[in-house]
C-alpha cells in the first residue's frame, strides 16, 4: 500500500459522518485511554550493538563466576581442547545473541531460538565426544550434581542481565524470547564449568555440563509462557 492510498483512506474515513448510535460512555472511556501528552522515545541501538552486548554479558558472567569458584578446569585442558571448546561456546553464544536480538523488535527477523538451542547442544556433544576419551561412570551422580547446580547458579545472573537488555526493546513473543535468553544463559553456565571443573570424563561433561543448556533453554521458554499467560489476563 502506498502513502497516497493510505492518505486517501484516512481522508474518506474522516469525511464520513459519525453514527448517532454510539454510546457516550464508550466514547468517554476511549478518550480516557488516550494519553494527554506524547513524548518522543529514544530509538533502539543497532541490532549488532545489542548482539555484542549479549555476548559480552555471556563472557563477563561466565568468567566472573569461574574466577570466584576457581579456574581448576582451565588448567587441565590441553591446547587442542581449549582451541575447540571455547570458540565453539562463543559461536553458540553468538547465535543465541542474534536470536535474542530478533525478539527485541516487532518483525525483527526469523525466530531462531530453537535453532540456537539445538545447534549449541549438538555441537558441544559432538566436540566433547571427540576431545574426551574417558567414559568412566564411577561417581557419576555424586560428581555430576554439584556441576549441574553450579552451572545453573551461574546461568541465573546471566539470565538477569540478558533479560534487562531484552527489556530495552519491545518483546512480543515472551516464550520465544525466554528460549533465546535461556539458551544464552545456559551457555554462560557451561562456559563457567569448562573453566572451573577439572573432571575430564566424557560421560560427566557430556551429560552434566551440557545439560545446563537445554535445562536453561526450556526453563526460559516455560517462564516466558507463564509470563505471556499472565500478561493476557
Amino acid at each position: 500500500m502506498t502513502q497516497e492510498e493510505m492518505d486517501r483512506i484516512l481522508a474518506e474515513a474522516a469525511s464520513r459522518p459519525a453514527p448517532h448510535s454510539l454510546n457516550p460512555a464508550v466514547i468517554e472511556r476511549a478518550k480516557a485511554a488516550l494519553p494527554e501528552r506524547l513524548a518522543p522515545v529514544r530509538p533502539l541501538a543497532s541490532p549488532w550493538v545489542f548482539a555484542l552486548l549479549f555476548v559480552a554479558a555471556f563472557a563477563a558472567v561466565s568468567v566472573l563466576c569461574a574466577c570466584l569458584l576457581g579456574l581448576r578446569g582451565l588448567r587441565v585442558l590441553n591446547g587442542l581442547q581449549r582451541a575447540v571448546i571455547f570458540p565453539l561456546l562463543f559461536a553458540g553464544a553468538g547465535v543465541a545473541a542474534v536470536a535474542s536480538v530478533h525478539e527485541m523488535r516487532p518483525a525483527g527477523g526469523r525466530q531462531i531460538g530453537r535453532l540456537a538451542l539445538a545447534v549449541s547442544t549438538l555441537a558441544l556433544l559432538s566436540a566433547f565426544a571427540l576431545l574426551l576419551a574417558d567414559y568412566d561412570t564411577q561417581n557419576f551422580v555424586s560428581e555430576g550434581v554439584p556441576c549441574l547446580v553450579a552451572g545453573l547458579a551461574c546461568a541465573i545472573p546471566a539470565a538477569i542481565v540478558i533479560w534487562l537488555l531484552l527489556r530495552r526493546g519491545f518483546v512480543l513473543d515472551l516464550p520465544a524470547a525466554g528460549l533465546a535468553a535461556g539458551t544464552l544463559a545456559g551457555l554462560a553456565g557451561i562456559a563457567m564449568l569448562e573453566m572451573h571443573c577439572p573432571i575430564l570424563k566424557a560421560s560427566h561433561v557430556m551429560f552434566w555440563h551440557v545439560a545446563v543448556v537445554p535445562v536453561c533453554g526450556v526453563g526460559g521458554w516455560l517462564i516466558g509462557a507463564v509470563s505471556e499467560l499472565l500478561r493476557r489476563r
